[in-house]
């Protein structure tokens, strides 16, 4: 078993988290008049895969006027968005020995705590869903990372919250994972509590 080179990080509720969520863009869409023309799974997928300003060139002109109209409680959203306590030191540690990347799904707007909080400084590449126009689980977007540090799938370990965008899709691809369940009992071996976990699950292989 090869050992582990790269580790890709998710962002919310991985390393960060929204404590005043207001579900700014899904209400959008439930105050539209027939949903932009959309059904609520087309308008999500446009929403986290393409630049805010592309989105309102292709949506109806009441996307613009209900987004305008509310902002302020987006801004109210990022704003309330906070780092978990140990995430400076974990990364600032795992980046002595490791190659540290981000694979994010989010609306571009939620790109914004990432350069406030100076997280940006720790990773050597940020792909963000809105970027590039894919969302996880697709594999594709999964691939940007080996083709941008040339090492093998079982050379590198997703770390992120969710079983079906970060845990399946990095099994599907033979990438190693390890799921953050910081809310309830855990109940699987690749579940940890605390990023405080990953150096001696790294140390010890245990995946």
């Amino acid at each position: 078993m090869n050992t582990i080179k790269v580790i890709v990080f998710d962002l919310y509720n991985t390393l960060i988290e929204i404590k005043e969520s207001n579900h700014f863009f899904l209400e959008l869409f439930k105050l539209s008049q027939n949903g932009f023309n959309l059904n609520l799974p087309e308008y999500f997928n446009l929403v986290m895969t393409k630049d805010i300003e592309n989105i309102i060139n292709i949506l109806p002109s009441e996307f613009k006027e209900l987004f305008d109209k509310r902002s302020i409680l987006l801004e109210k959203e990022i704003n309330s968005v906070v780092v978990y306590k140990e995430v400076f030191k974990v990364l600032e540690d795992l980046k002595k020995d490791f190659r540290i990347f981000l694979i994010s799904n989010l609306a571009s707007p939620y790109k914004i705590p990432v350069f406030e909080n100076n997280l940006n400084q720790y990773f050597e590449g940020m792909i963000f869903s809105c970027d590039y126009g894919i969302l996880k689980p697709n594999e594709k977007i999964f691939r940007e990372v080996e083709k941008l540090t040339k090492h093998e799938a079982n050379e590198i370990v997703m770390i992120g919250d969710s079983l079906k965008s970060d845990i399946l899709g990095a099994q599907h691809i033979g990438w190693r994972y390890l799921k953050v369940n910081r809310h309830s009992n855990l109940s699987k071996d690749y579940e940890i509590k605390s990023l405080n976990e990953i150096k001696k699950r790294l140390t010890m292989n245990l995946f």
